[in-house]
Formats: structure tokens, C-alpha cells, sequence
């Protein structure tokens, strides 16, 4: 009997010891896959942004483009564009969606046609949330919540797609893969599986991608960190990326890959915090000391442009102060921090502001306003644009005076736009040609 209870207990200690030995295999190879920014070991590309985050450096637009092209919209009472925009771009167009109405204006700025009509009818779109191309025969889509409608530039309607519900949602977000495959992406309600869905242009669902992220969801409140951004075209490729996941993935042959993961570190959103997130005392009281999410990124075969949220306590670029009654107090006038990150050679950097304080890639080409891309139009081609009232109040000869330039004929261009701007026109499109 004493044989068979020291056997027994050997060969528990046994089992023991192995699981322990196991686990700590395990947890050696977690460690070394997750490693290190520049190390082999790391199977994606990592986007190291902690180790950046008080070290904000200034880039200047001849780093990185060959040119700058201004194109000011024609301003007349039928195509007034407000301060939500959205933009899209092609060899002979580009597209506008203010008050969400939709403008069509050729390559030299001049209004052509209102894009269909605002309305509940079945060729109407209620919100236009956003719109993207169909590059297979040169359309227009608009997500129109519940459908997507597809229009000819001319404004001529095509079809209505639409758009699938799944566990009790609808998808949203949605953009096209090919002519007749479309994704979308549901709201996290604290038990669905799934995140992102193809479904074809019958309203069929194709196929759904797990869901990545979960944590106790309390309470019937949403908040923007259950949603997605929207998805990211860049020649063949698709990236998609939740607000809560910092990995930035890719559609590939129907199926969902991470391409590229944003290291934060110590500044990482809690995951376990979401389910009783307040958003009252994250903006205001400022309690939190975390990184709050990446934003819409723009992506070329080159580079990544994107932006975050961080609290006030988080180091920051200086910037202007304006007066906050809730904290009565001066803060910096954006919680925003731009990043760029190079594919190639695997570097991140932080945007610092320029003497003036403000945020982006200084302007050296023509000497104008600062630029950080909203849209990639192909090609090589980053899309931002201006509003004429910042043009005109920043844009004065004492502010050029500062300025390095390096394109005479450029910043002439801009001088004669700015001779002939009003305050209330509409706004200047800047186009940028990557080196």
C-alpha cells in the first residue's frame, strides 16, 4: 500500500511538473512571437508607437511628395459643402458629401451634378453615412444605412444592394471588394461571435470572420469602441481595423489576415474597462491615462497615416489652448496625435506641430497650410483639403515670411487662389504626389 500512495503521489508530481513545464513553454513562445519591434521573431509588422509618444518629430512634404496640386471647389448656392466631408477621388471627378448630399465637381474644381436625391424613396439616399468607388465600372456607392445605392457619376441610378442582418444587426460600415462581393462590419453587443461579413449583391451573406475581442458588456448604452472604422482600399487590398483591436487586418482571397499591429505599451485602452465605460468622465474628467483608439487611417503601398485620441496627461505636441468651462481651465485645442508609419523600412514616427502649432506634415512645397492625407485616390495620389476661412485667416504675408519654400511656382498659384477666396467659399482641395 505504501508503494502504491508513494507511486501515486510521484506520479502526480510527475504530471505536475510536465503541465508546469509545458505552460512555461508556452508562455516562452507568447513572449519571444511578441517581442521586440525590430526583432525576426515578430510575424507582423509591429507600428511602435509607445516608445514615440513624447518624442514628436516635424516632416516636411518634399520628404515625401513630388508635388502639391490645389483645386478650389466652385461655390454657388446648389452645392454648398459644410464642414463634414467626404472625399473621393478619380482621374476626371471628385466627390463631396456635404449635409449628406452628394456633389459631383470635375478635376479643375467646377460643380457638375448633385450625385441622387436625399430622401426615403427607393432611388434616395436617407444619410449617405459614406461613400466609395466601383472601380470595376467607374460608380459611385453610397451606404445608405439600410442599402447601398450604386449611381453613375452623372448622378443616373444604377441599382439598390441590400444590406444583410446578422445576430439581430445590420452590418455597417460597408464597402465593396469587387463588383458584386461587398463587407460590412457589426457593433460588439457583448455575445455576438462575428465582426466582419462578406455578402454578395443580393443581400446574401457569403462568409463572417470571428469576432477577436471580448469583455463584459453591462448595461444597454453603446459607445464608439464596439463599432469599426471604415474599411480602406489600397489598389487590390482591403484593411480593416476595429476601434478595440490594435491589429489592422487584410482581406485576401476571401479570407481575413493581420497585416500590421499598433504597439501603445503602457498607454493600451484596458479591454476589461469597456463594458462600464463612461464617456462623460473619459472626456472630460479625464480619469483615464490610456490611448484611446486609432481613428479612420489613410494607406498607400508606401506608408500609414493615422491619428489617435489621448488625454490631456498623455504627452502631447504643443498646440493651441482654448478655454474648457467643464474644467475651467486652458487645453490644447485637439486631443489628437498624427502618426505615420513607413512599410518599408518599418519606422514610426510622431507628428510634432510647426511654429505656428499646427498638426501635420509641414508645408515646404508651396508654403501653405500643413497636410495629412483623408483619402488615397490611387495612383499615388493623398487627398486632404482646406477650409477657406482657415486659408484666409493663417495664409497672410507674415506667415509665408516663416515659411520655407521650395516649389515659387506653386506658392504663386496659392497666392492667386488666395486673392480671389471668400471666407465662406467652399473648400480647397489639396492633392499630393508621393515621390
Amino acid at each position: 500500500m505504501l508503494f502504491r500512495a508513494t507511486y501515486g503521489l510521484l506520479f502526480i508530481r510527475t504530471v505536475t511538473f510536465l503541465c508546469s513545464l509545458l505552460c512555461l513553454v508556452y508562455i516562452l513562445l507568447s513572449l519571444s512571437a511578441c517581442s521586440g519591434k525590430n526583432g525576426a521573431s515578430v510575424k507582423y509588422p509591429v507600428i511602435d508607437v509607445v516608445s514615440n509618444i513624447g518624442n514628436y518629430q516635424r516632416v516636411y512634404c518634399s520628404d515625401l511628395f513630388s508635388s502639391i496640386e490645389l483645386i478650389p471647389l466652385e461655390t454657388k448656392s446648389e452645392c454648398l459643402i459644410d464642414l463634414h466631408i467626404y472625399i473621393s477621388v478619380t482621374d476626371s471627378f471628385i466627390f463631396k458629401n456635404g449635409n449628406f448630399i452628394l456633389y459631383a465637381f470635375d478635376r479643375s474644381g467646377k460643380f457638375l451634378n448633385q450625385i441622387g436625391r436625399r430622401g426615403n424613396g427607393p432611388e434616395e439616399y436617407r444619410m449617405a453615412s459614406h461613400i466609395f468607388l466601383n472601380y470595376d465600372k467607374t460608380s459611385i456607392l453610397v451606404d445608405n444605412i439600410i442599402n447601398i445605392l450604386e449611381y453613375e457619376f452623372n448622378g443616373k441610378f444604377i441599382r439598390s444592394i441590400p444590406i444583410p442582418v446578422i445576430n439581430g444587426q445590420r452590418l455597417g460600415n460597408c464597402n465593396n471588394v469587387d463588383d458584386n462581393v461587398f463587407i460590412g462590419s457589426i457593433r460588439y453587443n457583448g455575445i455576438n461571435e462575428y465582426k466582419y461579413c462578406l455578402f454578395d449583391s443580393n443581400g446574401d451573406i457569403i462568409k463572417c470572420f470571428p469576432n477577436y475581442i471580448f469583455y463584459n458588456k453591462n448595461g444597454n448604452f453603446a459607445n464608439t469602441f464596439e463599432g469599426s472604422l471604415q474599411p480602406v482600399k489600397v489598389d487590390s487590398r482591403t484593411y480593416l481595423k476595429d476601434h478595440v483591436n490594435d491589429t489592422i487586418y487584410v482581406l485576401s482571397a476571401s479570407e481575413l489576415q493581420p497585416a500590421y499591429v499598433f504597439d501603445f505599451g503602457k498607454y493600451s485602452f484596458p479591454v476589461e474597462q469597456l463594458g462600464n465605460f463612461n464617456s462623460i468622465d473619459f472626456l472630460f474628467n479625464n480619469t483615464f491615462l490610456f490611448a484611446y483608439s486609432v481613428r479612420p487611417f489613410t494607406a498607400t503601398s508606401k506608408y500609414i497615416f493615422y491619428d489617435f485620441g489621448v488625454p490631456n496627461r498623455i504627452p502631447r505636441p504643443k498646440g493651441k489652448l482654448r478655454f474648457h468651462p467643464l474644467r475651467n481651465d486652458f487645453v490644447p485645442d485637439d486631443g489628437n496625435i498624427f502618426g505615420i508609419y513607413n512599410i518599408e523600412q518599418k519606422v514610426n514616427v510622431l507628428l510634432d506641430t510647426d511654429q505656428h502649432f499646427q498638426r501635420g506634415i509641414i508645408n515646404d512645397i508651396d508654403g501653405g497650410l500643413p497636410f495629412f492625407p483623408r483619402y488615397y485616390a490611387g495612383n499615388g495620389l493623398l487627398v486632404d483639403f482646406w477650409q477657406a476661412e482657415d486659408m484666409k485667416e493663417m495664409l497672410t504675408d507674415e506667415y509665408f515670411a516663416t515659411q520655407t519654400i521650395k516649389d515659387p511656382q506653386a506658392h504663386q498659384r496659392l497666392k492667386e487662389i488666395l486673392e480671389n477666396l471668400d471666407w465662406e467659399d467652399n473648400p480647397v482641395v489639396v492633392i499630393a504626389k508621393l515621390k
